[in-house]
C-alpha cells in the first residue's frame, strides 16, 4: 500500500506556475539540477531504492512549525548516506509517523541531532524513543548544545525525558529487551564558539564530519549543523534571525536548508494576531527576501526553505519575495519531500509511503542488547491480580 495525501480538486499549479501543495510534485523551480547522473522514478520508495556508494538522500519528515497539521508535521529531517549511516536532525511533533512510514528499521535510527529545544523541534522525542524492544535495542544517542544554565542544556533535557519515561520503561522491563531504554547525550559546549572558533566538530566517524555553529534565535543555545561526507556537504540552520555569520558557515555546501517565514502582515492575518506581536515573532525568523540574501552569500547548488505555513495562497508570495534577492535553484519543503544528492546532480521529488506499515525486521548488525531482564518490582497488588481471567 503506497499512498500520499493528495488533492481532489484537480488543481496542480499556483497562478505563478509553481506546484501546489499535495499535488504530488515538489514545490520548486528546479526539480533536477545537473546532468549525467542516474534516473530516478517519479516517486521515491525508500525501501526499494538503495543508495549508491557516493549518494546522499535527504528526506523531510517535518516541514512545518508549532501548528502541527495532518499534512505538515513540525521540523524534522532524515539524512542517509551511501555508507549506510543515517542521521535525524530535530524531531518535531508529528514527524516520527512520517519517519517510520519510510519503512526503515528503528534500529537504524539511533543518532539524533537537536538544533534547539523549542517544542516544535523536539515534540516527538518520546515517540522516537519508544521504538525500543525488538525495534531498537540500543541507546538513543542525542547531540545538542549546552544552555545558558545547566538546566537549559541538551544533557539536562535528555535526563528529564528519560525520567519522564520511567513508568513506561519499568512496565516493559522483563517483558522485552531493555537495551533501548537508554538515552546517551552528547552535549557540546556552546560557550566555546567565538570569532576565532566559529564551528565545533561534534561528530567524526566513518568518514563523516558534522560541525555545529551558533545561530541567532531568541536566546542563547541554538545551533545549525554542517555535514560533510565524500566531498559533498549539507547545512541545516534551524530557526533564526538572518545574519552573515551563518551564511558564511554554509559556503561551499551543495544543499543549504534554512527556515523561511511569512512576513509580519501575512502572519498577523493568518494567526489573527496583533501586528506588533506578529512583528515580534517574525523578527526572530527569516522571511523570503532575507533568506535570499543568505543564499546569495552562501551560493549553494540548492536552497531549501522549511518551517513555512504551506498552503495554496502563500506559495507565490514566497517565491516573489525570494526572487528579489536570489535567482538560483530553490525548493519549499513539504512533508515527505526527497532530495537525492550526488556530485553530478540534485534531484528533488516526493516520496510515496505506506501509512499502515509494520516495522521491518532489525538488521543483524543492529540487533543490539536483546537480553530480557527481571521484571519491575512495581508489581500490581495480588488481590486484583487474582481476578485476572485465564484462558
Amino acid at each position: 500500500m503506497l499512498l500520499q495525501l493528495k488533492r481532489t480538486d484537480g488543481q496542480d499549479q499556483t497562478p505563478g506556475g509553481y506546484p501546489l501543495p499535495l499535488s504530488g510534485k515538489p514545490i520548486t523551480n528546479s526539480p533536477i539540477i545537473g546532468q549525467g547522473g542516474k534516473e530516478y522514478p517519479e516517486y521515491c520508495h525508500h525501501k526499494e531504492e538503495p543508495l549508491d556508494d557516493n549518494e546522499i538522500r535527504i528526506t523531510c519528515c517535518g516541514s512545518g512549525n508549532p501548528f502541527v497539521r495532518r499534512a505538515q508535521a513540525a521540523t524534522s529531517w532524515l539524512i542517509e548516506l551511501g555508507n549506510g549511516d543515517k542521521f535525524v536532525f530535530d524531531v518535531g511533533g508529528g514527524s516520527v509517523s512520517n519517519l517510520w512510514s519510510l519503512e526503515i528499521s528503528p534500529a537504524e535510527i539511533d543518532k539524533l541531532f537537536l538544533t534547539h529545544l523549542h517544542l516544535d523541534h523536539v515534540g516527538d522525542f518520546h515517540v522516537m524513543y519508544d521504538a525500543l524492544g525488538w525495534a531498537r535495542n540500543s541507546p538513543l544517542h542525542v547531540w545538542g548544545p549546552s544552555g545558558y544554565t545547566e538546566e537549559m542544556g541538551t544533557a539536562y533535557f535528555c535526563d528529564l525525558m528519560h525520567k519522564a519515561a520511567l513508568w513506561h520503561d519499568q512496565s516493559k522491563i522483563g517483558v522485552i529487551p531493555s537495551g533501548g531504554m537508554r538515552i546517551t547525550p552528547h552535549e557540546f559546549d556552546y560557550s566555546r564558539f567565538g570569532p576565532e572558533n566559529p564551528q565545533l566538530l561534534v561528530y567524526d566517524d566513518n568518514d563523516v564530519q558534522i560541525y555545529a555553529f551558533p545561530v541567532v534565535h531568541v536566546i542563547y543555545g541554538t545551533v545549525g549543523y554542517r555535514l560533510e561526507w565524500n566531498g559533498l556537504a549539507v547545512s541545516l540552520h534551524a530557526d533564526g534571525t538572518p545574519n552573515t555569520f551563518e551564511a558564511e558557515q554554509a559556503k561551499g555546501v551543495d544543499v543549504m536548508m534554512h527556515e523561511v517565514f511569512p512576513d509580519a502582515n501575512t502572519f498577523s492575518q493568518i494567526m489573527g494576531m496583533p501586528i506588533q506581536a506578529a512583528r515580534n515573532v517574525t523578527g526572530e525568523h527569516t522571511t523570503g527576501n532575507m533568506l535570499g540574501k543568505l543564499l546569495s552569500i552562501a551560493q549553494p547548488r540548492l536552497g531549501v526553505g522549511y518551517h513555512y505555513m504551506v498552503n495554496d495562497q502563500l506559495i507565490d508570495p514566497l517565491f516573489s519575495l525570494l526572487s528579489q534577492t536570489w535567482e538560483g535553484p530553490f525548493v519549499l519543503a513539504q512533508d515527505l519531500m526527497v532530495i537525492n544528492l550526488t556530485h553530478e546532480q540534485i534531484v528533488t521529488r516526493m516520496a510515496e509511503t505506506d501509512p499502515l506499515h509494520f516495522n521491518p525486521p532489525i538488521p543483524q548488525d543492529k540487533m543490539g542488547d536483546t537480553e530480557i531482564g527481571e521484571r519491575s518490582e512495581a508489581v500490581i497488588p495480588e488481590w486484583i491480580r487474582q481476578t485476572v481471567i485465564k484462558e
